[in-house]
């Protein structure tokens, strides 16, 4: 435990200690991985869990736009992957 902040709640530890929160985190973690997947840096490839977005007028300039399947339960909706 840091000794400047022993008694403090979550959040205010946080903001003290100028970090982020841990979902904040994960997000960032799932965002490496995902471009290391994509450039080919990682042993698993990103063809084998996510698909390209074939539609070219929501991709905003670029064509490396994931598209997601739809998903009913929400344990599949925030997975990192959507493997069928």
């Amino acid at each position: 435990m840091i000794k400047e902040v022993p008694d403090k709640d979550y959040l205010d530890r946080l903001k003290e200690l100028n970090l982020w929160t841990m979902e904040e985190r994960r997000n960032r973690a799932d965002l490496v991985e995902l471009f290391k997947m994509y450039k080919g840096f990682a042993t698993v490839h990103s063809e084998f869990l996510f698909t390209l977005d074939c539609n070219n007028k929501g991709t905003r300039g670029h064509l490396a736009k994931l598209s997601k399947p739809r998903c009913q339960k929400d344990v599949r909706k925030y997975f990192f992957t959507s493997c069928n």
